[in-house]
């Protein structure tokens, strides 16, 4: 007979071999692990660089903006479009747009008290599935996070918002389009959808470093986070502006041409600015992610991209604690 102590032995060796098989699977599929945080004062550098690029606060335009989200459709920590909505809620209006207590997405409230204001001239309001007609009529932009179900009214609907001047963001799954990829959806915002997506590592580079949402950043960036890539149908390069890319293995097993994670595109006097990333709670979090995605919407309302910049760090992830 086995002695417990054998037992033990091979019941821990058989665990560990069961570990180690689950992670060279989970490398393989290529699932995220969260990554480190971002150095404090890497960020606070960048942040400095683009303070004369600010307005001042008595100048700013008011602002209404719309946050769209659906229902969680994915696994703990992912596609979590309604802690989004709220959370983002607090942090563009403060108390006066939501009962949040922190705007962190991801893990332990790291609560800021800052926070509690918002953005000067911003106010906020939330729309389900789908904004109702009378939020496209009247607000500056629209921030879109979750699946988005176009059909043809829903197409002109937002052709009228945007030939009217207003602002139009898509994270994520939103610019997934659904049910399938559209040429009618590309021409309203640049892309009409991705062929494929692969979750893991993702190395970014700064395709125009000198543009007004990318000054000051790292010209290469790392997530842990899903790309969409091979745009369906192909990007009007003379309409899409491309501001961020990233490298897929093909199936031979190449590197593929640089694909789109960040544009900008136009309609009209209207702005359209598409975020590929945005899968992962913890992406939320990175306040290089949310420098770019917060300059997006600034831009995209005609604003200076700037002018949400110092939300940046307001309950973010970095390796020391913000300074107030």
């Amino acid at each position: 007979m086995f002695s417990t102590a054998r037992i033990r032995s091979r019941l821990s060796a058989r665990f560990a071999v069961s570990i180690g098989a689950l992670l060279c699977v989970a490398s393989t599929l290529g699932w995220c692990a969260e990554p480190d945080p971002r150095q404090l004062s890497e960020v606070e550098r960048v942040l400095a660089a683009s303070q004369a690029a600010k307005s001042d606060t008595a100048s700013l335009r008011k602002l209404k903006i719309v946050l769209l989200a659906d229902q969680k459709d994915h696994g703990v920590g992912e596609h979590d479009y309604p802690r989004w909505q709220a959370r983002w809620s607090f942090m563009l209006g403060g108390v006066a747009d939501s009962s949040e207590a922190a705007a962190a997405s991801n893990g332990v409230d790291l609560r800021d008290e800052s926070v509690r204001g918002g953005a000067p001239g911003v106010h906020v309001e939330r729309a389900w599935q789908w904004p109702e007609t009378a939020q496209w009529d009247s607000a500056d932009l629209v921030v879109a996070f979750c699946y988005l179900k176009w059909n043809p009214e829903r197409v002109e609907q937002v052709r009228r918002f945007l030939t009217r001047g207003g602002g139009l963001v898509l994270i994520h799954s939103a610019t997934w389009t659904m049910p399938s990829p559209s040429a009618e959806v590309a021409d309203l915002v640049g892309v009409g959808g991705f062929e494929r997506w692969r979750h893991g590592s993702v190395e970014m580079e700064l395709a125009d470093p000198e543009h007004p949402i990318c000054r000051g950043l790292p010209r290469n960036l790392k997530f842990e986070d899903e790309t969409y890539w091979l745009p369906s149908p192909a990007l009007d390069k003379a309409r899409v502006k491309v501001l961020a890319t990233c490298r897929e293995t093909t199936d031979s097993g190449q590197l593929s041409p640089p694909q789109p994670l960040y544009w900008t595109y136009r309609v009209g006097s209207g702005r359209v600015f598409g975020c590929v990333l945005g899968h992962n709670n913890w992406t939320f979090d990175d306040p290089y992610f949310r420098l770019l995605l917060l300059r997006g919407m600034a831009w995209a309302t005609g604003e200076s991209p700037c002018r949400f910049d110092d939300l940046a760090l307001k309950s973010a992830r970095v390796a020391e604690a913000p300074r107030n």
